[in-house]
């Protein structure tokens, strides 16, 4: 009995010489590598559901930051960022991704400004079994030059997955990372990295399959994002919406042509307090086609929540001709799904 009290002693002592293990001195390194390079978010807040605080990750050193799109964003009047050293920025959104839901910010630091720019790993080189990091600003913990919070995980599938988030289905198409890495309130659109600290994804939502209803943890494989963040690098005066190499960008005079769709809203009183009110609906449009009628309330546009006339048209501004948006509608009591496909202008 004393020899092994001995023995178990002289163990603990060897382990507290050696430090901690090898994994947790892994894991010390790769986020110590990448904390300069993640970014607290600060947006639009008092949606339902939506926190105004979320997390991005710098991919270049001008100061590109990449992200998930939330409305968190896209109703902001302003989007401030904080950096690791405590600086605080604004920054504005200057690309967007719509197949995966990915944007890409860039941080008003001045010209000739640099960041520290996060190193791009390779999602390729992923399995099932990998450990991987998931950083951000959980709870908005971390408002200044705080470290963000880690959580670790595992990969659990690396698989293209039919996904939904609440009423509306993703179009994202391609393999997904799913992972067990607690994805808590503000750190969706934050770096997945290997043990290595190399950012290998960005973190969505949580979101669920269409096949099961299961909840998953997912995130959008790096690799699958290097061209939108490469093209961005390259033409910095690209168009706002990104299209991958290959995808057809229509024919003719109309392609990129302003979209057409036909509702006329109400403008004018409080705008932020109510939806969008179709006043009218303009004969033979889209609209008219999907049975939009006068009196109806447009609630949502795509996964953006509509709260007045400016943000109803300000979000289809955003819709080109042959572009498809959802709309989520009420009428009386009913809440009803209407899809509407816009077409070319007419010509006056």
């Amino acid at each position: 009995m004393r020899r092994a009290a001995l023995l178990l002693a002289l163990g603990a002592a060897a382990a507290l010489a050696g430090g901690p293990p090898l994994r947790s001195r892994k894991v010390d390194a790769a986020v110590e590598a990448l904390q300069p390079s993640v970014v607290k978010i600060f947006g639009a807040k008092g949606f339902r559901g939506i926190y105004g605080y979320m997390t991005g990750v710098i991919v270049h050193e001008s100061g590109l930051v990449l992200t998930r799109g939330s409305v968190t964003l896209e109703e902001a009047t302003a989007i401030r960022c904080h950096l690791h050293d405590g600086r605080r920025l604004t920054a504005t959104l200057v690309r967007e991704d719509r197949r995966s839901r990915m944007v890409l910010l860039r941080l008003a630091g001045g010209e000739g400004a640099t960041y520290a720019a996060a190193r791009l790993g390779s999602s390729a080189a992923l399995r099932p079994g990998h450990f991987v990091l998931l950083l951000g600003n959980a709870y908005q913990v971390a408002l200044g030059a705080e470290r963000c919070a880690v959580n670790v995980g595992v990969v659990s599938a690396i698989t293209p997955l039919a996904m939904r988030e609440g009423l509306f289905d993703l179009p994202y198409d391609g393999p997904v990372i799913l992972h067990d890495a607690m994805n808590n309130p503000g750190v969706f659109g934050g770096p997945l990295a290997d043990l290595e600290g190399g950012v290998v994804g960005i973190s969505g939502t949580i979101v669920e399959s269409r096949e099961t209803n299961a909840q998953v943890h997912y995130g959008i494989p790096i690799d699958d994002l290097r061209g939108f963040i490469d093209d961005t690098v390259a033409r910095p005066d690209a168009p706002r919406n990104y299209l991958p190499p290959g995808e057809p960008e229509g024919d003719g005079p109309e392609a990129g042509a302003p979209g057409h769709h036909g509702i006329r809203v109400l403008r004018g009183g409080v705008n932020r307090s109510t939806p969008a009110y179709v006043d009218r609906v303009v004969p033979g449009s889209p609209a008219a086609a999907a049975g939009i009628r006068p009196d109806d309330l447009v609630l949502r546009v795509d996964e953006t929540r509509i709260k007045g006339w400016k943000a109803f048209e300000k979000q289809m501004d955003r819709y080109r001709a042959g572009d498809t948006a959802k709309l989520t509608i009420q009428r009386g009591d009913q809440v009803l799904l209407v899809s509407l496909t816009l077409v070319p202008e007419p010509s006056r």
